[in-house]
């Protein structure tokens, strides 16, 4: 029904919406009592939920403001209360109105067909999202302003002159107090594990305690076996032609190899917390973390990701993520720079029963604020992904001056109502196609590619965009489009890789073994991640002192790996690959295999017997497992040694 130009009230509206045009209707219905008081309640509470208290409609059906009831003449007219208030059953329903204005009973209510038509139905709400030409306000960024300068931070006894091998890094991470402590855990431990398995000990049975320089040597193996790959360890001791030139041996016995992996320990075996889900690595990793953080500051531009490192077992603290490369594994939380993948910090999630109380603000909130703690109010700049960000986690991150940029699901609360259909208006949209809204210093964008691409950000404009290409088909035909991509999406997609770039280089030629428990699985990521950490700055102490590192151009992670090899297991660079050799035996100790022995039983001589065909029955014989023959042996006839001489057997 379309209305006149005048503008109706809200009773007079309502009213016309449902003025009958029968009254054989409106006889019936008084005839069967009209409708019920809890049915006319029913649509007093309808009737105030779909068309408002104070809202006039206009003649286009829409909206008007509220007017003052001090300039709009009789409040009876405005009123609600007055015109819908309640009546008993049976009570007449045109009582105190006027006859024109009567319902029509039970049809009374807006019916689904007149709801449908849009007939009295409030409207939805009014995208008010706005495009690239509609100007934004830019966000007064913090100048980033580090408590220290961006990049190394070497202990005040290192003599910089001094840090010219890829082993002086690595010390910086292993130092030779954490190096004496493990010594001492593993020993204390290893005096322990003899008892129950001999098999672990030296000849006497007893446990050989190991040192930092042996220690060493281990690392020095496990990276060596990262580098050269074989089916299965025990193969790098293989006496066999096909694995000569292996280097194993030369570092360490199978043996000794085996009893210090099954007897490592890096915390102290008698100070565990029972309960504790990481109480095995807890201390280490809270001094392993604390080199990080102080050997290196990060450039402004940061990442918090997800990294999985794959175990070989099962464990109460294995989670599973659907996109990750490593879908099973132990979930560490990590910072990285992301300018060159330095890893600054890190956090071992335990699972929902690992004792760690999650806040009302919900864990990826808790995540990014313990992470980011030490690099608050210094201008930082934070990249993450959708599972930590939010409206809040953007707001409070700016307040304390680190502004945040990070993809979000539309679900999230404080999201943009107008903004959350984003399937249905990528559907409408072109590619390159763009809508924001600002809520203060949050920005949100979503963004038409190939699908939407939502994302919040307190660092960005909205009016600053680049050009990319894209793939369009047209019919059966590809062809290259430019199409405009706000800014934004470009410094997500630029800065947000740290964590990746990490995970790359300690996916290269890692030290992960099987083991039988998942702390180790942690030791040996820690090696890795002191591995590629010293290799970063040992590259920018290359760039700031050429003249002290002279390294090829071409010096990669790889050779850093091989030079740190060398290093720790004191090789040389070139030399002659090692062979399998017996044992060295002591010069004073006198031993050999063949021996004349005397038996019980006489037999013929055999060289007698071969060479004049006589049988002349011996007592005497050799011992030797190659021999086992009867031979003379007297002063006057001595066929032992001519049986053991070069000629007789020629």
């Amino acid at each position: 029904m379309a209305f006149a130009s005048k503008v109706y009230t809200l009773d007079q509206a309502v009213d016309v919406c449902l003025q009958t045009d029968n009254e054989e209707d409106n006889a019936a219905d008084s005839s069967t009592g009209g409708m019920s008081s809890g049915e006319e309640e029913e649509l007093d509470h309808l009737l105030m939920n779909d068309c408002g208290s104070d809202q006039e409609l206009s003649d286009q059906g829409e909206y008007q403001p509220p007017q003052d009831k001090s300039s709009s003449g009789s409040d009876s007219e405005n009123d609600l209360g007055s015109p819908l208030q309640k009546r008993g059953r049976g009570q007449p329903h045109g009582r105190g109105q006027p006859r024109g204005r009567r319902a029509r009973g039970r049809g009374r209510g807006i019916s689904r067909s007149d709801r449908a038509r849009g007939k009295c139905v409030a409207p939805g709400p009014v995208d008010e999202n706005k495009s690239y030409d509609d100007p934004d306000t830019t966000n007064i960024l913090p100048p980033f302003a580090p408590r220290r300068p961006p990049g190394n931070h070497f202990p005040n006894h290192t003599l910089r002159r001094t840090m010219t091998t890829a082993l002086d890094f690595f010390r910086l991470f292993f130092t030779i107090e954490i190096m004496n402590e493990i010594c001492t855990y593993t020993n204390d431990y290893g005096w322990n594990l003899v008892v129950s398995k001999p098999y672990y000990g030296n000849k006497e049975g007893t446990w050989s305690e190991t040192n930092p320089a042996e220690l060493g040597k281990l690392i020095a193996l496990l990276i060596y076996m990262g580098l050269v790959k074989v089916s299965s360890f025990h193969r790098y001791w293989s006496t066999k032609t096909l694995y000569h030139g292996l280097w194993a041996r030369q570092i360490m016995s199978r043996d000794r190899f085996k009893a210090l992996m099954a007897s490592i320990h890096i915390v102290d075996p008698g100070q565990e917390k029972d309960g504790d889900k990481l109480r095995k690595v807890a201390d280490f990793v809270a001094k392993f973390k604390a080199k990080c953080q102080s050997l290196y500051q990060p450039t402004q531009n940061i990442s918090i990701d997800e990294r999985m490192v794959k175990p070989k077992h099962r464990s109460g603290i294995r989670q599973y993520i659907k996109n990750k490369p490593t879908k099973f594994g132990i979930k560490l939380w990590v910072l990285a720079d992301s300018c060159n993948g330095y890893t600054c910090d890190f956090d071992i999630y335990a699972g929902k029963n690992g004792g760690q109380v999650i806040g009302p603000n919900g864990l990826g909130y808790d995540v990014v604020m313990r992470l980011i703690t030490p690099l608050l109010n210094q201008g930082y700049h934070l990249f993450f992904d959708n599972f930590y960000t939010s409206v809040l986690l953007i707001k409070d991150l700016f307040g304390l001056g680190t502004p945040a940029c990070g993809t979000t699901c539309e679900n999230r609360q404080g999201f943009p109502v107008t903004m959350k259909n984003g399937k249905q208006w990528a559907r409408e949209k072109a590619k390159g196609s763009m809508r924001w809204k600002r809520d203060g210093c949050c920005l949100a964008i979503q963004w038409k590619d190939n699908k939407a691409v939502t994302i919040l950000s307190s660092i960005n404009n909205a009016n600053d965009f680049t050009i990319v290409s894209r793939k369009e088909r047209v019919g059966t035909t590809w062809s290259t489009i430019n199409v405009k991509q706000p800014r934004v999406i470009e410094m997500y997609n630029q800065y947000m890789n740290g964590v990746d770039l990490s995970d790359q280089r300690l996916a290269s030629n890692n030290v992960l073994r099987r083991c039988m428990r998942w702390w180790k699985t942690l030791f040996l990521h820690c090696i890795d991640i002191a591995v590629v950490n010293s290799f970063i700055l040992f590259q920018q102490h290359c760039a700031e002192n050429p003249d002290s590192l002279k390294r090829s151009k071409n010096y990669a992670l790889l050779d850093f790996r091989e030079e740190l090899v060398r290093g720790l297991a004191g090789l040389e660079e070139f030399g002659i690959p090692p062979v399998h050799r017996p044992p060295s035996r002591d010069p004073n100790c006198f031993e050999t295999e063949h021996m004349p022995t005397f038996g019980p039983d006489r037999k013929n001589c055999k060289v007698c017997y071969q060479t004049q065909k006589k049988e002349i029955r011996v007592f005497s014989f050799c011992s030797a497992t190659c021999c086992q023959v009867y031979l003379h042996c007297t002063a006057e006839k001595n066929c032992f040694q001519v049986w053991h001489s070069k000629d007789y057997h020629k």
